[in-house]
């Protein structure tokens, strides 16, 4: 059993850690609709890096093989369209980061292929595009996981599919701290 001091800090943590991550979402939201006060702007800019480095460690803890994660990834369902050797595909993203993306496809080029995609992220959002290369297809379910490795997309474009990360995160944090009555 541990020591009550002990347990009283990591309680104190929790609520901490709680509160942080509460704030970081109300200022990730209050940034997207352009409201954020300036006077939280780097502060919001601090925990957005702090975040998102963080999160990108747990990822590496959890890869096996091959190279590290570089970028946070999350699980998000976007419509791609992607223009293969043999013609135009459309498809749903498995996951996503600023560094690549996954989809399901029923046919994938050879790994090193150089493709161009279109990103649809929102309705009010015009699709990002860009130049990338497979890095990986995996057969799943009669299907293969083409992962890509993005080549050439614009800064602002990059930002938008972060802003998508990072909505994906505080959507799922917020369902976490209401799980936990917060």
């Amino acid at each position: 059993m541990p020591l009550p001091v002990v347990q009283e800090n990591n309680q104190t943590m929790a609520i901490r850690l709680k509160h942080w991550l509460s704030q970081f979402c109300t200022w990730h939201e209050e940034w997207k609709k352009g409201e954020l006060d300036a006077e939280f702007q780097d502060d919001y800019n601090e925990a957005r890096a702090d975040l998102s480095a963080t999160l990108v460690l747990a990822q590496r803890l959890e890869f096996r093989g091959g190279a590290a994660r570089q970028a946070l990834r999350v699980a998000r369902a976007i419509p791609v369209e992607l223009d293969l050797p043999g013609g135009k595909i459309s498809a749903l993203t498995q996951d996503i980061s600023i560094s690549g993306l996954s989809a399901l496809v029923g046919e994938a080029p050879d790994v090193g292929t150089h493709l161009t995609f279109r990103l649809k992220l929102g309705r009010d959002i015009e699709a990002v595009s860009g130049r990338c290369h497979v890095v990986a297809a995996i057969p799943l379910q009669g299907s293969l996981r083409m992962a890509v490795a993005f080549d050439e997309i614009a800064n602002t474009a990059q930002l938008l599919i972060e802003d998508v990360v990072l909505d994906t995160i505080c959507a799922e944090i917020r369902t976490m701290l209401l799980r936990t009555g917060q």
